[in-house]
């Protein structure tokens, strides 16, 4: 009677095909991992961008509404800010913009930040005429409180 010994090659092939699928799998939460790493690092980035311009329209108040309203020149005070927060955020891979806050009756502004496909707008960003995040946008919106 012959008696079977060591290993044969259906378990072997059998227990490489199971460690390429968890290997697979550990690979694939890597990456998520990486790509939740890079989103968080945008949205600090986005928030810093914002809060920053946000800070400089409230110590230069009577320029930026000026600013806003006539399209300041590189020479004015808020052109210099806006000037370099625009360039920080294009440095960054991200687009800045300041529109009137919706559902606000007092005219405040909110700061868009966004990155990837999403554009620094109220319709792309957020709903039209509601401070409400859309799902798959790629953004950050900062109200300025510059009264």
């Amino acid at each position: 009677m012959n008696k079977q010994k060591g290993v044969g090659l259906i378990e072997i092939i059998a227990s490489l095909v199971i460690l390429a699928i968890a290997a697979m799998g550990f690979i694939a939460l890597q990456y998520r991992t990486l790509e939740m790493a890079s989103e968080s690092l945008n949205r600090v980035e986005a928030v810093n961008i914002a809060r920053n311009l946000s800070e400089r329209m409230y110590v230069s108040r009577a320029s930026y509404v000026d600013c806003l309203k006539d399209s300041c020149s590189s020479n004015t005070f808020a052109g210099k800010d806006w000037g370099e927060m625009y360039a920080l955020a294009t440095q960054r891979g991200m687009n800045i913009g300041v529109f009137t806050c919706p559902d606000t009756q007092n005219g405040r502004q909110c700061i868009y930040v966004a990155w990837g496909k999403t554009t620094a707008e109220p319709g792309s960003c957020t709903e039209t005429d509601q401070f409400a995040y859309k799902s798959d946008s790629k953004c950050v919106v900062v109200e300025a409180f510059n009264e």
